[in-house]
């Protein structure tokens, strides 16, 4: 038989133990059917991706290091952005204070998309530092777009009016990476040919190639052109090309040759990287003044 005292004891520790289960929650979101446009005026479309995090302490984003924010960034959680409903919205649990997600830091939402990667927007409120994990307070914060105070990428009106958000074109930087298996998970989930070699769309590109090259796998489409040319003279001559892919996506990339469209061998021995930026994989292949040969880009992600 329990004394009153014991089952008192009993229930705190019930108590104690359904708080322990219990976890601080965050809400970041934006408001529903609002209008959110690119840089050019169209509509964002499902290919935008939003990220809540923090950066590496003692680092401030600005529009002049954008190449530097990638290197810098800590993702807590990732969402995609629906473009039939207009909206990006995500719950995160914080169960964890370690670093780089200490008590304090300064929270932001940096949203990125389009066919290069190259559409953002980074934006916060003074309000969002990163908060305590406490089992003893369950209660959900809420941090929503339109309370943004600070937008160092874009733009945003409170209103929502002419638009809740739009994102600003950057050029020579590259956003968070992400892996085949994030992708598929997010543009192909549900979908039976979602393999790296498949063709969910039926429109002859592989998912592996619409992975690498930015374009979406459920909409038939185009690769965006690799521009060629020849360089130089004499014992100087070569073909140059310039491989617009993505170089945000965790994929190996290498260039095959042949003389006739049957043979097919590594043309990378002799290949000499020009540029490997944001923008474009540029290199340039020797030829002699009568070779003949054609060129294949050969794509596979990295696990």
């Amino acid at each position: 038989m329990f004394s009153l005292r014991a089952l008192v004891v009993r229930l705190i520790l019930v108590m104690v133990l359904t708080k322990a289960m219990e976890a601080r929650t965050l809400r970041w979101f934006c408001d529903a059917q609002t209008v959110n446009l690119g840089s050019d005026g169209t509509p964002m479309d499902g290919g935008f991706r939003f990220e809540v995090g923090v950066f590496a302490s003692g680092f401030t984003p600005t529009t002049a290091n954008t190449s530097q924010w990638a290197a810098n960034w800590s993702a807590a959680q990732r969402t995609v952005y629906n473009a039939t409903t207009k909206v990006f919205t995500s719950q995160y649990t914080v169960t964890s204070n370690a670093a780089p997600f200490t008590v304090g830091a300064v929270a932001y939402v940096w949203g990125f998309g389009g066919r290069a990667g190259n559409e953002w927007t980074l934006f916060r409120a003074t309000s969002w530092t990163w908060p305590l994990s406490d089992t003893l307070n369950p209660t959900a914060i809420s941090w929503n777009a339109k309370d943004a105070t600070q937008v160092v990428v874009g733009s945003i009106h409170s209103t929502g009016t002419p638009f809740l958000m739009q994102s600003s074109a950057v050029t020579h930087s590259v956003p968070p990476t992400s892996t085949y298996a994030q992708w598929q998970n997010e543009e192909l989930s549900g979908v039976a040919l979602n393999g790296p070699e498949e063709d969910a769309d039926g429109d002859g590109i592989k998912n592996v190639q619409e992975f690498v090259f930015g374009t979406r796998p459920k909409v038939a489409d185009l690769l965006p052109p690799v521009a060629s040319g020849m360089v130089g003279s004499g014992a100087d001559r070569a073909i140059q090309l310039s491989i617009p892919r993505r170089l945000d996506r965790s994929a190996s990339l290498s260039v095959e040759s042949s003389p006739e469209l049957v043979t097919w061998g590594s043309a990378m021995a002799g290949a000499t990287v020009v540029s490997n930026g944001a923008e474009a994989w540029v290199l340039r292949f020797p030829v002699g003044s009568s070779d003949r040969r054609f060129f294949r880009i050969v794509s596979a992600p990295v696990p």
